[in-house]
């Protein structure tokens, strides 16, 4: 059984849309946990005449802090970047659902990173083991890599 994926960049962009209400955006931003979205309007506004599982609450749960730029940096180069702590990496990376998608959603209030969301809604469409060891591959390399033009 092959089930198509959902166009990542157009559910961003239909967050974004006037049309998508304002109150709707409200409600995403403000549930504590994933699993609360599935009592919330604004899912079934967002993915409509479909029947939303864990996959689209994870989507909708970080939807409202990633926004999105085409051939954005990973979101772990960006953790990098901020200085953010190894430890919150690691803690987020070891995590069992659902603390670890509600450390992520904390990291991603924290920087509002700009993803590319073909990539990032992937990543959060599946999100398993191998994810989470790529978003903290992304944050190491970026941390420890040499800038251009540094002296060893």
């Amino acid at each position: 059984m092959t089930t198509e994926l959902p166009d990542f960049v157009a559910l961003r962009k239909r967050y974004d849309d006037e049309t998508f209400p304002t109150g709707a955006r409200a409600e995403l931003r403000r549930v504590a946990e994933p699993d609360e979205l599935a009592l919330t309007p604004a899912l079934y506004r967002l993915f409509p005449g479909q029947r939303p599982d864990d996959r689209h609450l994870r989507l909708a749960y970080l939807l409202p802090w990633c926004r999105h730029a085409m051939k954005a940096k990973p979101l772990g180069a960006q953790l990098a970047e901020a200085k953010v702590g190894e430890a919150r990496i690691l803690q987020t990376a070891r995590a069992h659902p659902p603390l670890d998608l509600i450390q992520l959603r904390r990291l991603a209030m924290h920087i509002e990173p700009i993803v590319d969301w073909s990539n990032f809604g992937r990543m959060l469409w599946f999100w398993n083991d191998r994810d989470k060891r790529q978003l903290v591959e992304d944050f190491y390399l970026t941390k420890f890599t040499p800038a251009k033009g540094a002296k060893k």
